[in-house]
């Protein structure tokens, strides 16, 4: 093979050093390739590799400034980012194009979790509640009974369900669709509540809820879940939430009676309440089952099968959770945490 000239063999070494690929300095130099890509291995240390590919439609800026309005929810939806990359850069992107962008950004898609909504007065007493409790250890928190309702169907859905299928096998076979019930097949109202130690009683409140039948739940229960699991009556505090029938005057005239602290509570904060949790894991436990309860009762069976078996580790981990949860909420100045 003829031998190159050095100025040649610069020419070519000073393109390449420019990023220019080895066919287009063959080309523009008029040298074989085979000689290009001899001297890029010669002096392979002084030259930068080549991004293999076509060059990227969306430059680098311009992807980490949309990351950072996706980060900061001002940009929602993949036509968003559209929007954004054609004021920024003047070009019409496709949505596919955004989407693989993003993903290359660690940019991913999450369902929105349901929170209440949260007035600037209820963030104020939020906030005033996390700063008042911030303090307190897990140790504190052993001294606090949880309580709260949830609303079980018979046939409910208590999460997503899935099949797996080839795409022309999908035909709503009986394997491939969950049935329902108009109503969810009757409901029933629990009231139950936990403690460090373990779960205490849960009841289901049948008719009407009212104060009175609280008032008949709090009386047969509260106490005797306390003393079932020896809390010191001096230090013992029960929680409950904001609900009319939770604060009607016959229900703290009951608690002041029997010396009962209450922990007062800050209004839409079921996220601060470890038994929601409780909740959570109890409807996908009755998920297990193959077949939807027969009855309410049989349902209630089931629901109480689970309530007393309830993993006692589970609980420690939700009630060592409260500082953090304590923390999130001072971090977010009284806004709503992931809890």
């Amino acid at each position: 093979m003829k031998k190159l000239p050095p100025a040649k063999v610069l020419d070519a070494k000073n393109q390449l050093q420019q990023g220019k690929s080895c066919r287009k300095v063959a080309d523009s130099l008029k040298i074989s390739l085979a000689s290009v890509l001899r001297i890029r291995s010669e002096d392979k240390e002084n030259i930068p590799e080549l991004c293999p590919g076509r060059p990227r439609l969306i430059s680098q800026t311009t992807c980490s400034a949309m990351a950072r309005n996706y980060d900061a929810g001002l940009l929602k939806t993949y036509k968003d980012g559209q929007r954004f990359v054609q004021a920024t850069q003047g070009k019409q992107i496709h949505v596919n194009t955004i989407r693989d962008n993003l993903l290359r950004m660690g940019i991913r898609t999450y369902s929105q979790p349901k929170k209440p909504k949260l007035s600037l007065a209820h963030k104020a007493q939020r906030l005033e509640f996390a700063k008042k409790h911030i303090h307190w250890t897990v140790e504190d928190w052993k001294r606090v009974m949880f309580s709260d309702e949830t609303i079980i169907s018979r046939c409910g859905s208590f999460g997503k369900s899935y099949y797996h299928s080839r795409p022309h096998m999908r035909r709503l076979q009986p394997h491939q669709v969950r049935q329902t019930m108009q109503g969810g097949g009757g409901k029933m109202m629990i009231w139950g509540c936990i403690t460090f130690f373990g779960p205490g009683d849960a009841s289901w409140i049948q008719g009407k809820v009212d104060s009175d039948s609280y008032l008949d739940v709090v009386r047969d229960y509260v106490r005797q879940s306390r003393d079932w699991w020896g809390m010191d009556q001096e230090t013992f505090i029960f929680q409950q939430d904001n609900a009319s029938v939770h604060t009607a005057r016959k229900v703290i005239d009951f608690f002041e009676e029997n010396n009962i602290t209450i922990l007062a509570w800050p209004p839409h904060s079921p996220d601060l309440n470890p038994i929601e949790h409780v909740w959570a894991y109890m409807k996908k436990e009755l998920d297990r089952y193959p077949e939807a309860p027969k009855t309410l009762n049989e349902l209630w069976d089931r629901v109480q099968a689970i309530w007393v078996k309830m993993p006692t580790t589970f609980l420690h981990t939700l009630y060592e959770s409260m500082p953090s949860r304590l923390e999130e909420v001072i971090k977010n100045k009284g806004g709503n945490t992931k809890y």
